[in-house]
C-alpha cells in the first residue's frame, strides 16, 4: 500500500511538473510578441496604456479571461483565431503586460473627423477599423487591386477575413454599415484606366506582340543561314 501511495504521489508531481511547463509564461517574448508579432497593441497601446480599445498594462484579470476574450470577446473587440494568435501568445503577452505599471491617464484617442464627416468613415472609427486602417478605412488593398469597394465585399471580408485580419460578427458591424463604411471608401477610389484605343501608349501596347514575334522570326532565320555557311 506504501509503495503504492508513493507511486501516485509521485505522478501527482510529475504532472504539475509538466503543467507548469506547458503553461510556462515568459515576458520577454511576450514583449516581442506584443510590439512586433500581434496587432494588439494598435488598439490597447504600445505599453498597453489604451488607445482604441481599454488600458491592459497591470491588468487584474487572469490569464484564463484574457484567453477567452480573445476567442469569444465582448463588445466591440473582434475575434482571433489561434492560427491567429496562439493561447502560447496570449500567455506571454500577458506575462508582459501584467508586469508593467498600470498607467495614471486613461482615455481614447481622439480621431479628430470634421463635424459634417461621412457616416462610414464616423464608423471606420466607431468600430476601432481605424487601429489599423487609419480614418481613410480600408481602402488601399481595393486600390492596389483596382476594385471597385462593395458592400458585398466588405461583408465577406469582415465575416471571413483573408490574411492576418480578425472577424467582426454581425451583431458589431451590421450588413448595414458594412455597407455605409463601402460607400465611404467608394468615395475615394479612383480606377485606374487602361490604354484605350486611340491613346498615346495604345498603339505601343498593341503592337509589341508583333515587334516580338517580328524579332523571333528574324532570329530564326539568322540562326538558318549559320548553319547553311557551316
Amino acid at each position: 500500500m506504501r509503495k503504492i501511495m508513493l507511486l501516485v504521489l509521485a505522478l501527482v508531481i510529475l504532472m504539475g511538473l509538466t503543467t507548469t511547463v506547458a503553461f510556462a509564461q515568459d515576458p520577454e517574448r511576450g514583449k516581442v510578441v506584443w510590439t512586433e508579432e500581434a496587432f494588439c497593441q494598435r488598439c490597447h497601446g504600445e505599453m498597453g496604456e489604451g488607445v482604441w480599445g481599454k488600458p491592459l498594462a497591470g491588468d487584474e484579470l487572469t490569464v484564463e479571461e484574457w484567453i477567452a476574450q480573445v476567442r469569444s470577446p465582448r463588445n466591440r473587440m473582434p475575434t482571433f483565431s489561434e492560427a491567429q494568435v496562439s493561447d502560447d501568445m496570449i500567455r506571454d503577452m500577458y506575462a508582459y503586460l501584467t508586469s508593467l505599471p498600470a498607467p495614471t491617464q486613461t482615455g481614447f484617442q481622439d480621431a479628430g473627423l470634421a463635424a459634417d464627416a461621412h457616416p462610414g468613415q464616423v464608423l471606420v472609427v466607431e468600430k476601432r477599423c481605424v487601429a489599423c486602417h487609419t480614418t481613410t478605412g480600408p481602402i488601399g488593398p481595393f486600390t492596389s487591386r483596382n476594385e471597385m469597394p462593395t458592400a458585398e465585399a466588405v461583408i465577406a471580408q469582415l465575416r471571413n477575413p483573408k490574411n492576418r485580419m480578425p472577424s467582426f460578427r454581425e451583431n458589431q458591424v451590421s450588413n448595414e454599415e458594412a455597407a455605409i463604411i463601402a460607400e465611404f471608401l467608394a468615395t475615394q477610389f479612383t480606377p485606374q484606366a487602361l490604354p484605350q484605343s486611340g491613346s498615346a501608349t495604345a498603339p505601343y501596347t498593341m503592337a509589341l506582340p508583333f515587334l516580338l514575334g517580328a524579332l523571333l522570326l528574324a532570329a530564326g532565320l539568322g540562326a538558318r543561314q549559320l548553319k547553311n555557311r557551316l
